[in-house]
């Protein structure tokens, strides 16, 4: 389906609303739009932002420091990385759910689908054209073409929901199945007793709302009702516009219960040196090695429900843990298509290859199509994937990040509080100090161990704060310096 399509893709909502509040109490949804929502937990960090900032421009939200990771990222030479594919997959990450997500009744993810390339004597397989073959042989590339791309896209079937289930929808993105038990619950939860108070609304929904939902879902605990009072605003400004999915306040009381005991990942630490300003316990700068710099940019690659289950129970992302926590609810979990769509939304895997050496987290990554399939000669210049085709054993399958990361190494990095990453820069630290009149006598150098309790607060500051490395590594400073 096309860009110009999928735009021209509206959905005609029953909003329920409180008159004198004007806040939505519920709407009531089909399984089609139920399965655009769900989509939202497969989408990776670094595609959320990507996306965000292409239909925004200017005034695309500041999600944390999640957004300059993303824009140090791209500005960042290209010769730090073992090949071009690498940060192009940093930049571009894939869904693991990509084929799900193509059949969706409106698509907001616009990134191409995962290929596969031979070289001319089909003994290399990779997934991106400008990696060189192992053999050499890099001349000619071969498109390979799966089964699924041959098959006319499924134009009226649900995805992760139940073809005929309806529901209802809350204002902070919980779904509920359409009942009178789940429309009872709404009534008690928000505090309704006479329901003359109550008015029905029309609200059609096409692909700039359902971006409005995407954002508010990351920032509000009112997306619904937000939608609506922008709508009908008529003095909504760009500037107003991006105030509303601006980074929450970050509280460092705030700060969850670490997650290690569920989030046992590699035991492996990674060392990391702050310029700390002692008054403060502010963290101005980190000089550190590309495994660190290869973690923080493999963040990107993270599906939203994979760090919703990486953080637990903590709600630092505004309506996304009811988004995530109605996929498992016992009452809602009927109306999911099958166990396997259950798993594949609440633990989504990351794509092949995706997986860093250096990564802390406890992840797991889809399998290469290319390493359990064989390839028969199509006709044209083209392979299709045939499962009775002859064995790819003998074929050589690439990485194409290259040496089992992302990062070329070894090589020195240095990383400021709101994660934008570069080359170590001593003016650069000297023109901070400057502008922020920090005296020379009251900056420290703290040797941290980073592993898998300080990566946890590190990703939760990433979304929701401006200033992440504080934030995230300011318990662990006190705590040494105590020490």
């Amino acid at each position: 389906m096309s860009a110009a399509t999928e735009k021209e893709v509206h959905f005609s909502l029953k909003v329920m609303m409180h008159r004198e509040s004007n806040k939505v109490l519920y709407s009531e949804i089909d399984s089609h739009f139920a399965d655009v929502l769900l989509s939202f937990l497969t989408l990776p960090l670094g595609t959320i932002v990507r996306l965000l900032v292409k239909n925004y421009g200017d005034n695309a939200p500041i999600l944390g420091s999640l957004s300059s990771l993303y824009a140090g990222l791209l500005n960042l030479d290209g010769s730090h990385f073992w090949t071009e594919a690498g940060k192009l997959m940093l930049l571009n990450p894939r869904n693991s759910s990509g084929d799900q997500c193509s059949r969706l009744k409106l698509q907001i993810d616009d990134t191409p689908p995962i290929q596969y390339f031979v070289c001319n004597n089909a003994s290399c397989v990779n997934m991106y054209y400008k990696v060189k073959c192992l053999c050499g042989n890099s001349t000619d590339i071969i498109k390979l073409c799966k089964d699924s791309e041959t098959k006319a896209q499924s134009g009226g079937e649900s995805v992760f929901t139940v073809q005929t289930s309806s529901f209802l929808l809350t204002d902070d993105l919980q779904i509920l199945p359409n009942s009178p038990t789940s429309l009872l619950r709404c009534l008690k939860q928000s505090g309704i007793e006479d329901t003359s108070v109550l008015e029905e609304r029309t609200l059609i929904v096409g692909f700039e709302e359902i971006f409005e939902l995407l954002k508010g879902s990351l920032a509000s605990k009112t997306p619904l009702t937000d939608i609506i009072l922008h709508s009908s605003s008529a003095t909504s400004t760009p500037k107003r516009r991006k105030r509303l999915c601006a980074s929450v306040n970050y509280e460092p009381e705030a700060l969850p219960q670490t997650q290690t005991s569920k989030n046992t990942g590699s035991d492996s630490k990674i060392t990391v040196k702050a310029l700390v300003q002692k008054s403060t316990y502010r963290v101005l700068f980190a000089q550190t090695w590309q495994d660190f710099v290869d973690f923080l940019f493999s963040l990107l690659t993270i599906p939203l429900a994979r760090v919703q289950l990486l953080l637990g129970d903590n709600n630092c992302l505004g309506s996304i843990y009811n988004l995530y926590r109605s996929t498992y609810d016992l009452e809602t979990v009927k109306y999911i298509k099958s166990t396997e769509t259950v798993t594949r939304l609440l633990e989504p895997n990351i794509p092949p290859y995706y997986l860093s050496c250096y990564q802390i987290f406890s992840l797991s990554q889809q399998r290469s199509p290319a390493s359990n399939r064989g390839f028969a000669v199509g006709k044209g210049r083209s392979f299709k994937a045939s499962p009775s085709s002859f064995s790819c054993s003998g074929m050589n399958v690439i990485d194409p990040k290259g040496q089992g990361s992302f990062v070329k190494g070894p090589t020195m990095f240095m990383v400021t509080d709101d994660l934008v990453v570069s080359s170590p820069s001593p003016f650069s630290i000297i023109s901070t100090l400057n502008s922020m009149k920090i005296p020379v006598s009251d900056v420290e150098e703290h040797e941290l161990d980073i592993g898998m309790e300080e990566t946890l607060r590190i990703l939760q500051a990433t979304l929701t704060s401006t200033s992440a490395l504080t934030n995230g590594l300011k318990p662990f400073l006190k705590r040494e310096t105590k020490q």
